[in-house]
């Protein structure tokens, strides 16, 4: 099973299956070049290393997930169920990050609540992606020990990586608030679940999804 495939059926299992495989959805370089000029000029300030392209046409949700090669040659040479290291953790983030978003998106949509212009649902599939990206790192660690729970060391360094080495350099105000409000409000929601034991924590983020992120944002400043 690919890298893809489980992490796609680890996100359903936790919330709901999609009915779709995600696999099929990947494209090349010179597409998401097309899609991104398609996408307006916002979509050129975000990054090249990875993007996920929505457009719902005639009732029909559309789905487009790019990886930059140095994502899959990374992950390809160390994967990430042997070896969680300085060595993939961006990559890895990435991959989680682009993922993520497809998946909450197709259930949004099949929920009937997609609305592709909404600033709103860019933000929540962004806290969302943070939020379930520092989960599966977790996951994944705790496989790598063998299912024994991740040090407050290993939790510190993940969330270095995931939070705390974001720029926040766009050209755009409307992203530089997305992307930096999103990481805050993920960093406060990832220490507060930390401290959860494992089922709570599942109880916890499954209540979380369906939430518009207006009421994400509150219910993570009401922790």
């Amino acid at each position: 099973m690919t890298l893809l495939r489980q992490i796609q059926n680890l996100l359903e299992r936790t919330y709901t299956p999609t009915g779709i495989n995600l696999e099929d959805f990947l494209i090349g370089r010179q597409r998401c070049t097309e899609l991104t000029r398609l996408a307006g000029p916002m979509a050129r300030d975000l990054s090249v290393d990875g993007r996920t392209f929505l457009r719902v046409i005639n009732g029909h949700l559309y789905i487009a997930i790019y990886y930059h090669p140095w994502v899959i040659q990374i992950l390809e040479q160390h994967p990430p169920f042997a070896e969680l290291s300085g060595k993939n953790i961006r990559a890895l983030i990435v991959f989680l990050e682009e993922l993520n978003h497809a998946v909450h998106a197709a259930l949004r949509f099949l929920e009937h609540r997609l609305q592709i212009e909404s600033e709103s649902l860019m933000c929540d599939l962004e806290l969302q992606a943070k939020v379930d990206t520092y989960l599966s790192l977790k996951l994944i660690g705790t496989a790598l020990r063998k299912r024994r729970r991740l040090t407050k060391k290993h939790e510190r360094w993940l969330q270095s990586c995931l939070f705390k080495s974001e720029s926040f350099q766009y050209q755009h105000g409307v992203l530089r608030y997305r992307y930096r409000e999103t990481n805050r409000l993920a960093l406060r929601l990832a220490r507060h679940l930390d401290q959860l034991k494992p089922s709570r924590r599942i109880a916890f983020i499954r209540q979380f999804r369906p939430l518009s992120f207006e009421q994400k944002r509150a219910c993570i400043q009401s922790l």
